[in-house]
């Protein structure tokens, strides 16, 4: 145990003792003088004897927790309408040293227990917030305690985040007697926003970062939901039902099996697929919306507000996130709908009547980033005081996503690059010499990886396990670990192996690996070896 035996003078100021720091007890960590929080509980657990309760995106038990811990929970009010809950989960023993934030998702309103689990067990200090309410991450009235609050609009977008933060590593600090040597922040959807908003707004916060399928585009991508939807539901005849997704997938499935050389019903590159209309089975009316919903959004003059949705997520994800279970209810349950009937109504309108019928694509995004793009967009590129502190990036994001397009991601990544690129684009040799140069100073600090066949942060009939929510892997295999390495030992990641579980069970056989890499690099089949294994793909240009 991380414990020196000298005399604690005090909880919150550390008092040398033979060239260190003293440390607390998990009980005095209750005593802690924090600013604008009041610490609301610290109990250490012996292996075993704690169960996180259920939590509101996920609705089910966690498994007890295998490791003895100090649990620290508080609360943050650094405004008179501000509550920012969070927790701190300290290693009795084997502390590595490390610090990790974990994100949130959707409109968050709870601690995120599940992605705590495994940086505890790695040894890390692990804190949550709930981003300043309660309640749940997607639903109906998910987003309703914004209306009427801008204070929560900031806690959300941002200072959540960053106060937690602050809090948990002197919480850490003082329990162990020093402050940690790294700290990261791993995150997907909204914590994926959360983690670029952290690179941009707090450079010094972080050294590295996991940010998956960042929203962090914010009033364009949820823009992007109430045109979407509006489209989608104009009436019966544009609808693009349940039942018609099967037979969508069928076709795109054999378009880009082809485009890939590789029958495995793992769409490699969307990017290469290209759909025959006849081949769909739709009618014009239905047509015209699948087009639009993969074009994505444009104003009437041809600014493109928003990318649209690759190839191959419509058997995975669209039943729930863009057709809903019928033409009547999706208004209400497909996640396009509700996310944007969520965010305009309360963030932008403050009208809770409002909903995806009243988008105007020329206005409403528009008006959505000028009245809280501010708190919610994370989409500066340059990133120049990250730098300065060596901080890292790894994102990453399923090709199959149809919550988050990854083609934002790939969107934004390329401003990233083009900003390490004062001169711009030209079209000349000189000109891609010099694009080179700027991917290569890109990846010194932000490496993307795209994930063929996977889903929303997870799930997809691809290998779409590659320690996610991580750092008790090894670094080939475990994309936290992979950036714990580059962080520590300065050893950039060019691959990550990801697996597919039988039932998506970590406890069962595995059924494929195949390499995610560093974009713009693909996997590519050697011809040669066997389809479900990664040795059989290399990592090349496309």
């Amino acid at each position: 145990m991380l414990r020196l035996k000298c005399l604690l003078v005090s909880v919150f100021m550390f008092v040398a003792c033979g060239g260190a720091s003293a440390a607390a007890t998990c009980a005095s960590l209750s005593q802690l003088n924090l600013p604008n929080t009041t610490i609301t509980g610290a109990e250490s657990f012996a292996a075993g004897k704690f169960t996180p309760p259920a939590q509101a995106i996920f609705r089910q038990q966690q498994p007890a927790i295998p490791v003895a811990f100090c649990r620290v929970t508080g609360s943050i009010k650094p405004t008179t309408d501000s509550d920012i809950k969070f927790e701190v989960w300290l290693p009795e023993s084997g502390w590595t040293g490390r610090y990790e934030s974990v994100g949130n998702g959707g409109f968050a309103g709870s601690i995120r227990y599940d992605s705590m689990v495994r940086p505890l067990i790695a040894g890390s200090a692990v804190a949550s917030t709930d981003d300043g309410h309660s309640g749940p991450a997607v639903g109906p009235n998910s987003a309703s305690w914004a209306l009427g609050h801008p204070q929560k609009i900031i806690d959300y977008g941002y200072r959540a985040v960053h106060l937690t933060a602050k809090n948990a590593k002197q919480i850490t600090a003082a329990f162990y007697g020093s402050q940690p040597k790294h700290s990261y922040f791993v995150g997907c959807s909204k914590g994926g926003q959360e983690g670029l908003m952290e690179a941009q707004r707090y450079p010094e916060d972080f050294d590295g970062i996991v940010s998956g399928a960042a929203a962090n585009q914010w009033t364009n991508l949820f823009s992007s939901f109430s045109w979407g939807a509006k489209i989608n539901l104009a009436n019966r005849a544009s609808y693009i039902a349940p039942q018609d997704l099967d037979k969508i997938g069928f076709a795109v499935a054999a378009a880009c099996d082809a485009a890939d050389g590789v029958k495995d019903g793992v769409i490699n590159n969307p990017l290469r697929c290209r759909v025959e209309p006849s081949a769909l089975k739709l009618t014009a009316e239905q047509l015209k919306t699948f087009e639009a919903i993969h074009n994505g959004p444009k104003t009437d003059s041809g600014e493109r507000v928003y990318e649209g949705l690759p190839y191959g997520g419509e058997t995975i994800e669209w039943n729930h996130t863009v057709t809903g279970p019928s033409f009547e209810l999706a208004p209400v349950e497909a996640e396009e709908s509700m996310y944007g009937n969520g965010f305009f109504s309360n963030f932008v309108y403050r009208d809770p009547n409002w909903t995806f019928r009243h988008f105007d694509l020329d206005k409403t995004p528009i008006e959505a980033r000028n009245r809280v793009g501010k708190f919610l967009n994370a989409d500066d590129v340059h990133f120049t005081k990250f730098r300065a502190h060596h901080g890292k990036i790894i994102a990453f994001h399923g090709w199959a996503d149809s919550i988050v397009t990854p083609l934002g991601m790939i969107s934004y990544y390329r401003k990233v690059i083009d900003a390490q690129n004062p001169a711009g684009r030209n079209g000349t040799a000189e000109g891609s010499a010099i694009e080179t140069r700027a991917l290569e100073e890109t990846q010194k600090f932000f490496r993307l990886f795209l994930a063929p066949a996977v889903g929303h942060c997870a799930g997809g009939p691809g290998p779409n396990e590659f320690g996610q929510r991580g750092g008790d892997g090894d670094a080939e295999h475990d994309i936290v670990s992979a950036l714990e390495r580059w962080v520590e030992k300065d050893i950039p990641p060019e691959s990550i192996i990801a697996t597919k579980f039988e039932g998506d069970d970590r406890a069962k056989p595995v059924v494929m690996t195949r390499p995610l890499c560093a974009f713009p690099a693909v996997a590519k089949y050697n011809g040669k070896g066997r389809t479900d294994e990664a040795t059989s793909f290399v990592c090349a240009a496309d």
